[in-house]
């Protein structure tokens, strides 16, 4: 469905989104997988259970399968889910593919995934709901699991028109250190140009563990 009027669509409605896709006014997607993520994953010794929320057209997704890791690509726009479901037969990988909203997930899944990946999905969600998001992939990660994430923009204001939503990241690290303990932290060097010294590269892991 073309939605003429996105104004009256609020964005944490599937149909935001998939007016987006309708449009080709994708500015989250880079057209291939994260480079940042790409050498993350290649430092990793093992499988992974991973949980991409946000999938959107599913490049990492797609790209971590691949190299043998179990993936789950979560997403709530209906052209997300048709893509993504294409490109996986095509390449004829197994893709856990969930259309699903990521607030829904805690009663799916609980303790199963070793990484839950995050990228421009916390600055998509309304602001008021972060914390809600730091809870529930808490809930999904397995005890000594973490979360891989890349935050954007954090030269943006949180009260500037979103999404996406600004993200202070001392802020941020407050809201975190509740359920998780910070182990990386960086200005990434592969971040792609238009978002260079715009997003911080972060591993949390889950607390207690």
């Amino acid at each position: 469905m073309h939605i003429t009027d996105i104004q009256s669509i609020h964005h944490s409605q599937p149909e935001y989104w998939e007016n987006s896709y309708n449009t080709g006014e994708m500015a989250w997607d880079l057209g291939e997988p994260t480079p940042i993520f790409k050498n993350w994953i290649h430092s990793q010794k093992k499988p992974l259970s991973i949980c991409i929320l946000g999938a959107g057209n599913g490049w990492d997704a797609l790209y971590f399968a691949e190299k043998g890791h179990e993936v789950t690509a979560v997403d709530f726009a209906d052209s997300a889910i048709t893509n993504m479901t294409d490109s996986a037969k095509k390449k004829n990988l197994n893709l856990n593919i969930l259309h699903e909203d990521i607030f829904n997930l805690e009663k799916l899944y609980d303790a199963q995934f070793d990484i839950v990946l995050e990228y421009t999905c916390y600055c998509a969600i309304d602001p008021n709901k972060r914390t809600n998001y730091i809870q529930m992939v808490n809930n999904l990660l397995k005890p000594s699991g973490k979360l891989v994430g890349i935050l954007f923009p954090i030269d943006k204001e949180l009260d500037d028109n979103g999404p996406p939503f600004g993200v202070d990241i001392n802020t941020t690290m407050t809201l975190f250190s509740k359920y998780f303990t910070l182990v990386e932290k960086e200005i990434p060097a592969l971040s792609i140009e238009r978002r260079r010294g715009r997003e911080v590269f972060v591993i949390f892991k889950k607390n207690g563990y």
